[in-house]
């Protein structure tokens, strides 16, 4: 036959041994029992505002610190913030060189889309424009 001991919260158990050190613990036991740990935040989907992207970036420019940056989204964990910053808009910034390397590579791919198009489906290119925009305008 086993037996089972009820549950006791700690600060029962410290008031039944009492406490030798002679400070609060049943007290402080009392007071995280009752509080319970920190709330932990909860994953959210909300899309980031400009104003929240603003500061982020400001913050980082600073050198402020993750966990400081944290801090000033209470809606957002550290780890969803560095994602952000790291994936959408670490590499948003070019400098004024890649700028214009960037507009050449989009006028010399934008003057052979249609030739590559071809190429790719076995038809001419002038026939896959022509048919393009007859047939999915709205939606190229």
């Amino acid at each position: 036959m086993e037996h089972s001991a009820p549950a006791q919260d700690p600060a029962s158990i410290l008031g039944v041994f009492g406490d030798p050190g002679g400070s609060s613990l049943a007290q402080e036991a009392n007071a995280e029992s009752a509080s319970g740990p920190p709330a932990k935040k909860t994953r959210t989907n909300t899309p980031w505002t400009p104003a929240e992207e603003k500061r982020l970036k400001e913050l980082r420019d600073a050198g402020t610190s993750w966990s400081k940056i944290a801090e000033t989204f209470p809606n957002r964990t550290e780890g969803s913030v560095k994602k952000h910053w790291y994936k959408d808009m670490h590499y948003a910034e070019f400098a004024e060189d890649e700028s214009a390397a960037l507009l050449e590579a989009i006028k010399e791919y934008d003057a052979q889309k249609w030739k590559i198009i071809g190429q790719k489906v076995g038809k001419p290119a002038k026939a896959c424009e022509q048919y393009a925009r007859d047939h999915f305008a709205g939606r190229i």
